[in-house]
């Protein structure tokens, strides 16, 4: 960070734990995320359908999330970031273990209360440390170091997970999330934003809930089933995936600040407005493939991946939900708030997996993208109703 952005220095050395324990976390969750494709799609065979019922199981404890959070309420948010690693440490080790849909669906429950109760927390505490008017900036920082760790766990995956096995990967996967554990139970408990509120539900931020709510949509849309598609419909290899998967991370580790940068100095209504536009525009790109194929003369996975990687670059732009809800909510209300907007997001992220995956195996992969543009232009409307850019109070 630079010196105009770095948070003050009282909380610089808290800032550098949470950027480690965001950094054992990415390593585990990039082996995890390049892993479970191949492994479910190929070596324990489960179908496009169970697939989809799959997604939707695991992201059934993001549903919950803002239960979960109120039940820890009475722990400091550093405290609940302890818990959140050590769940997904476990999740991610045992799953390779698994021998069929029932016991993977078990260990893909218990890391993604891991993982959906971190995804609130470590928000929460990285804009609590930025310094007040870089918190866009901050949280792009933070996800270029995430970025970083999983192009590293994608690495490994490329280089060393076939001849380790799968269940020897998982166990990596595991043991480098219980790492962070270490890191950010030095952060005193003092640095959290305080959760005064178990629950929080206020009108006042619907923005905030129906953005949440799309998005999450139209994330499942793109980092679950596209994946999975190149995995089943072109036959792509766990190397290729991992190495596509690098490349995506390696885009978003150099976009992230540059877009976090754009969202502190235009506002969050003209990026968002943007970034929607453009996922309209690349998800057509989708339903395309295979004339562009034919017409080109180049292999549709091909395609499919360069449009892949450019739908991961424009994910930096979201980072505008995070802080367009740090400007609206005041500093005891952050983790909660950002614990229901996670909840809103889920309901979309467990039933638009059960859709797709009956649209797959009925109408082909390509309609799944035709319904993600209704998505993508219904998200565009609402960014509209966001506030133009103003100065807001830290």
């Amino acid at each position: 960070m630079t010196a105009a952005a770095a948070p003050p220095d009282d909380n610089w050395r808290d800032w550098q734990l949470l950027a480690a324990a965001t950094v054992a976390f990415g390593l585990g969750f990039g082996i995890t995320f390049a892993t479970v494709p191949s492994f479910s799609a190929q070596y324990l065979h489960i179908p496009p359908q169970q697939l989809g019922w799959l997604e939707s199981l695991r992201e059934v404890p993001g549903l919950l999330t803002a239960g979960i959070i109120g039940l820890l309420a009475s722990l400091a948010e550093p405290r609940i970031a302890v818990l959140a690693l050590g769940l997904m440490a476990l999740g991610f080790g045992a799953t390779g273990t698994a021998d069929g849909f029932w016991t993977l669906a078990a260990c893909n429950i218990v890391g993604s209360i891991g993982l959906h109760t971190w995804l609130t927390v470590q928000p929460s505490l990285t804009l609590t440390l930025t310094r007040p008017g870089h918190h866009g900036y901050g949280l792009g920082m933070m996800a270029r170091y995430q970025a970083v760790a999983v192009m590293l766990g994608l690495l490994f995956v490329r280089f060393i997970a076939r001849p380790l096995g799968y269940p020897g990967t998982f166990a990596f996967a595991g043991v480098c999330a219980a790492a962070g554990i270490y890191f950010v139970s030095r952060i005193p408990a003092s640095r959290g934003g305080g959760l005064q509120e178990r629950l929080v539900f206020r009108t006042a931020y619907w923005r905030y809930y129906a953005l949440m709510l799309l998005d999450g949509g139209r994330r499942q849309v793109v980092q679950i089933f596209a994946v999975l598609i190149l995995v089943r419909e072109f036959s792509v290899p766990i190397e290729t995936v991992a190495t596509l998967l690098l490349v995506n991370n390696g885009l978003t580790m150099a976009a992230a600040p540059l877009v976090g940068r754009w969202t502190d100095h235009f506002g969050e209504r003209r990026v968002l407005t943007l970034y929607y536009a453009l996922v309209a525009i690349v998800f057509f790109g989708y339903t395309r493939i295979s004339e562009a194929s034919a017409a080109w003369s180049i292999a549709p996975q091909w395609i499919f991946a360069v449009l892949f990687a450019i739908d991961n670059v424009l994910f930096t732009a979201s980072v505008g939900i995070q802080t367009y809800i740090r400007h609206t909510a005041p500093r005891e209300e952050l983790s909660p708030s950002l614990a229901m907007g996670l909840t809103w997001n889920h309901i979309a992220a467990v039933s638009v997996p059960l859709a797709a995956g009956w649209v797959w195996a009925r109408f082909g992969y390509e309609r799944i993208f035709l319904c993600g543009i209704g998505l993508a232009l219904t998200s565009l409307l609402m960014c509209l109703t966001l506030p133009h850019r103003r100065e807001y109070d830290s």
